[in-house]
């Protein structure tokens, strides 16, 4: 896919809504509203279970459970719009291998703005494969999965974390062939299906 195409991508909010979308319920601030229709719904159920559907204890999870969704959909959707408003980083950056270390492939993307360019991220991962000449202790490659900014560039590493590692062990080519960087800690992955499903 080209970098035109990729940066009309990154304005697109519809496209910024749709991804955000999956995360929406990995966010905290939908719990207790879940909560509360799970509360509702339980209570109406068990009055069903007793045959007092039709009493007034019934009221009180009707109105549990008009609130709860009310309650829900209000955070779902301030949960997107803080996700996808245009002051926040939203870069789609390809992605390419930079090592294999411990049975997992190291890779990095560049958030700057040759960050659509397979020449420069090409020319970077000799520069920094050239700078640690084998010394991996120069970067920190942890067990975990992150992300880590090599020094005075901009250029990130991503340690793949286990899910990463069995999405992508049988694939001919690697599953996630792109970045979604977002200033958060954890990075988000893209194929390129889904961004042609876009375009």
């Amino acid at each position: 896919m080209n970098s035109d195409k990729l940066q009309r991508l990154e304005k697109n909010k519809k496209f910024r809504k749709k991804f955000y979308n999956k995360e929406v319920w990995k966010n905290y601030a939908i719990i207790p509203p879940s909560v509360i229709l799970f509360a509702s719904l339980f209570g109406i159920l068990y009055l069903f279970n007793l045959d007092r559907l039709v009493s007034l204890y019934t009221i009180p999870c009707l109105i549990l459970l008009v609130l709860g969704t009310i309650w829900l959909k209000a955070a779902r959707r301030y949960i997107l719009t803080q996700s996808i408003s245009d002051d926040k980083t939203f870069l789609i950056c390809p992605i390419i291998s930079l090592m294999n270390k411990e049975g997992k492939t190291i890779r990095m993307f560049s958030v700057g703005n040759n960050r659509h360019n397979k020449n420069y991220l090409e020319k970077k991962k000799k520069e920094i494969l050239d700078s640690i000449s084998g010394d991996f202790s120069a970067l920190d490659l942890t067990s975990k999965a992150g992300l880590q900014l090599i020094p005075n560039t901009d250029v990130y590493i991503v340690t793949p974390s286990f899910s990463d590692r069995i999405a992508n062990k049988n694939a001919k080519m690697s599953v996630n062939t792109y970045a979604i960087f977002d200033n958060s800690d954890k990075i988000r992955y893209i194929n390129l299906r889904e961004l042609e499903s876009f375009s």
